[in-house]
């Protein structure tokens, strides 16, 4: 009887699956990109090991927003070179591109990278281009057609739309930009994100108006109208929406979180349905937010189980955005996305553009990245 074929095996690991909510010690297989079930009784041939004894394994790591659009837009950096690094495997981009430069930020960045790149297209022709002013989300430039042609001929990256909700983005139009786009949605029968930043409305007033399967990121922020009552309790409105189906994603950033709206919601129950970055150019390895392995790393000092906090990047943003190929899961079939990764004593600092500082003593530091069965990147620090 002929052996078995596995490329690489990686043995002795702390496996978290977030899917069955299980911790075990264990071994994964991987052979020909794909997961695959190894039972140590049985032969094989085994091209490759990694001894991951005293290390975690978990699905890859998906940051759920970030702004990888290098070169077409100014807030955009390198995905594979930022990200791979940090034990992120899957990246959506968070309304980079609209119609206009949609066909640069598929050929150049999509079709690319070794990531696993997904998106949601700005209601904006133009997309986010720069940090300097606002896109233009007037609705009489949403292009019906050109958007259902997006998400008809790219269904399997793209992941619904994106607008910007903030007063200095909206001001000039109104709030019938929200109404707008809901019914664009409705038309394209795809999810919206939306970013409530320093909403032009009570908190209430959006989240009332979200639809099942549509995210609200940024959703910690403090600027403006929060998802806290003037005594400090999550708003019923909320609760409501989160009962409705609607997501709540952290996309923590440079100054779209506080933790004065963190810490009470917590502290009431009210966490996140995934945890990202919306990391730019200008966010990437500061101490404002650096990239995903300290935003995850904060979480976790904020006082998530890291089983629950991995979940947020894994298992819970590939179900919300209908991930393919078994992304987010370590089920035998799935695509071979996972990230090895430790957690130490690490004291950490954080700083963000509201003036609010937070010290973590916990990091989450990834190890290992595997995308799509090929091992892209080892840490120096990981047994050779």
């Amino acid at each position: 009887m002929m052996s078995k074929t596995i490329d690489i095996l990686i043995k002795n690991a702390t496996i978290i699956d977030p899917v069955t909510k299980t911790t075990t010690k264990g071994s994964i297989g991987i052979c020909n990109g794909r997961l695959v079930e190894y039972h140590a009784d049985e032969s094989y041939t085994i091209h490759d090991e990694l001894d991951a004894e005293g290390y975690y394994v978990s699905p890859g790591w998906i940051d759920s927003h970030t702004h990888i659009f290098k070169d077409g837009t100014e807030p955009g950096f390198a995905a594979d070179l930022g990200l791979i690094p940090m034990g992120v495997t899957s990246a959506i981009d968070g309304g980079s591109a609209g119609v206009a430069t949609w066909p640069l930020f598929k050929r150049e960045v999509v079709d690319a990278c070794y990531l696993n790149i997904f998106y949601s297209i700005n209601v904006s022709p133009a997309g986010q281009i720069t940090e300097r002013y606002p896109e233009n989300v007037d609705p009489q430039h949403y292009d019906i057609d050109a958007l259902k042609n997006i998400l008809t001929t790219d269904s399997r990256h793209a992941r619904g739309l994106k607008l910007r909700y903030g007063a200095e983005v909206v001001e000039p139009f109104g709030n019938k930009v929200l109404d707008k786009t809901i019914e664009l949605a409705g038309i394209l029968r795809c999810p919206i994100t939306i970013h409530v930043t320093n909403p032009p409305c009570p908190m209430e007033d959006i989240v009332s108006k979200m639809r099942p399967g549509d995210v609200v990121c940024h959703i910690y922020q403090g600027k403006g109208s929060t998802i806290l009552d003037q005594h400090g309790n999550v708003k019923e409105t909320v609760l409501q929406a989160r009962k409705r189906g609607v997501y709540f994603d952290s996309a923590d950033a440079r100054i779209n979180h506080s933790y004065k709206v963190m810490k009470p919601a917590i502290a009431q129950g009210f966490t996140p349905d995934i945890i990202s970055t919306d990391l730019t150019k200008n966010g990437i390895f500061t101490n404002m937010c650096w990239g995903l392995p300290v935003v995850l790393s904060k979480w976790l000092n904020l006082g998530l189980p890291l089983e629950e906090v991995i979940a947020d990047c894994t298992c819970h943003p590939a179900k919300i955005h209908h991930l393919p190929d078994g992304i987010g899961t370590i089920q035998p079939g799935a695509a071979a996305n996972l990230t090895i990764f430790s957690v130490a004593h690490r004291p950490f600092h954080l700083k963000n553009r509201m003036g609010e500082e937070f010290d973590g003593e916990k990091m989450i530091l990834p190890q290992v990245t595997i995308i799509n069965g090929k091992i892209r990147y080892k840490n120096l620090a990981f047994p050779f």
